[in-house]
């Protein structure tokens, strides 16, 4: 089987992946990258759970998954070009995705679980990078029902909030 390509997920859909008790069975049908700050998230994250523990060091060191270090001046860079109600918005590890995917030459997809993520996307003219995690499942075989942020409807409702802000001229510095 092929694997989903060029995936770079949020703490969020990692965490649901992880409480739905699907990760291994996702990375073995997904290429997943994350930042080094979603990783560390995401770890901490979990410590709010008693059965749940994620160490995404311990995948890449076995090539399941691939973390990713940004440089901080494409991050600076990046965060820059926001007015200060999306500086506010965009969290550390939603920051540090957007600014790899945006310079990087690959096509990325990016899976989110918060509305500032779609809402930039589709500023940016981008919006068709953006994913939700009820889309990949439907993809790779393995949906089950989810909350409202996991689904198409609450990535195209935001990636589109984006595109008016774009027309709109607001958002951006």
């Amino acid at each position: 089987m092929k694997k989903f390509p060029f995936l770079l997920l949020d703490a969020g859909p990692i965490i649901k992946l992880f409480q739905l008790g699907i990760w291994e069975e996702f990375v073995s049908r997904c290429d997943v990258t994350v930042s080094r700050t979603v990783a560390e998230e995401a770890q901490y994250a979990s410590l709010e759970f008693e059965d749940i523990c994620i160490d995404l060091e311990s995948y890449a060191a076995e090539g399941r998954t691939v973390i990713v270090d940004v440089e901080l001046a494409d991050i600076k860079a990046f965060h820059e070009k926001f007015d200060l109600r999306n500086k506010v918005i965009v969290h550390a590890g939603e920051l540090e995705t957007l600014a790899f995917m945006l310079s990087s030459s690959e096509n990325w997809l990016v899976c989110a679980a918060d509305k500032a993520v779609f809402r930039v996307l589709g500023f940016l003219g981008r919006g068709e990078q953006g994913i939700s995690l009820e889309e990949i499942l439907k993809t790779i075989g393995l949906w089950q029902d989810m909350e409202r942020q996991y689904t198409r409807k609450f990535r195209e409702e935001h990636t589109h909030k984006g595109q008016v802000d774009c027309v709109q001229g607001e958002g951006f510095a």
